[in-house]
């Protein structure tokens, strides 16, 4: 699963039901907006994914079925991410207070009208992914350090939840961008863009924060992982002068190779890929 710029200004999600099959549209409905963020269900049939200034969709990934919309009233939900234990999505719902822009995590049930606040931190809280057990959350939250005499800078910080306990805390220690957290099939590790080295690479980190390592280097911005369900390789949005497209890595050897699922002089942008193991 990921998304294809189609015409400037134009992002629509593309589906492939295995690396070697032809892509295709995922869904016939009309959508006005920018389609992108997809996330996969956990049994791989259905997929929610953000419409900009249009909210939440979630469709099914056949080519037939309805599409279900994810309504907050004020504000935008935006960065869906499926909980297996639940069946529901957690999400990001983006307010303006006091001229200030404010996030805070969302949950829903197997209903997604029922919704209910997840987390309230001081700052913006973004890029949410649950683990594959349920049991866990990592996200980033945004801190923005204002000095008396200096620069202001913006620091996005990695921070996991226990969805049972509902106790919270710093994952990495760093002054860096870390965002885009994703968790390898067996929840052991945290796949994540940093750009802790001066350019958004891929790293990896055991959920406890520890055994840090870069999987990753070589020009462009490297963002957005999605691993492979055997946990060998991940998947990835590679951006380099200016222009998006995916890219895979080997997780043992680090090797990247461009992937170019409609043809390798396609000349077509790609960004935001999802990938996962379909459940019969």
């Amino acid at each position: 699963m990921s998304r294809r710029r189609i015409s400037p200004g134009c992002w629509r999600l593309y589906y492939q039901a295995e690396p070697d099959a032809s892509p295709r549209p995922l869904s016939a409905q009309p959508v006005v907006g920018d389609q992108g963020a997809p996330r996969l269900s956990p049994d791989g049939k259905r997929v929610a994914f953000e419409i900009t200034g249009g909210g939440l969709r979630i469709c099914p990934v056949a080519a037939t079925g309805d599409c279900r919309s994810l309504a907050v009233g004020s504000g935008y939900p935006v960065r869906p991410a499926w909980n297996p234990r639940t069946d529901g999505l957690v999400f990001v719902h983006f307010t303006f207070k006091g001229g200030e822009e404010q996030s805070t995590i969302k949950l829903t049930g197997g209903d997604p009208a029922a919704i209910t606040p997840l987390i309230e931190q001081t700052g913006i809280q973004d890029f949410p992914a649950v683990a594959p057990d349920g049991r866990r959350l990592a996200y980033t939250s945004w801190l923005t350090v204002m000095p008396y005499r200096g620069r202001v800078s913006v620091i996005q910080q990695l921070w996991t939840l226990d969805l049972g306990t509902g106790k919270a805390k710093q994952l990495l220690l760093s002054n860096a961008g870390d965002i885009h957290p994703h968790w390898s099939p067996d929840g052991g590790r945290i796949a994540f863009s940093s750009n802790r080295t001066g350019r958004y690479e891929l790293w990896t980190t055991d959920n406890t924060g520890t055994h840090l390592r870069r999987i990753t280097a070589g020009p462009g911005d490297k963002t957005w992982p999605a691993w492979s369900p055997d946990g060998s390789r991940i998947l990835f949005t590679h951006t380099r002068k200016g222009r998006s497209g995916l890219s895979l890595v080997r997780i043992d050897t680090g090797e990247i190779r461009p992937y170019t699922p409609f043809g390798p002089d396609s000349g077509i942008q790609l960004k935001d890929p999802d990938w996962r193991a379909v459940v019969d």
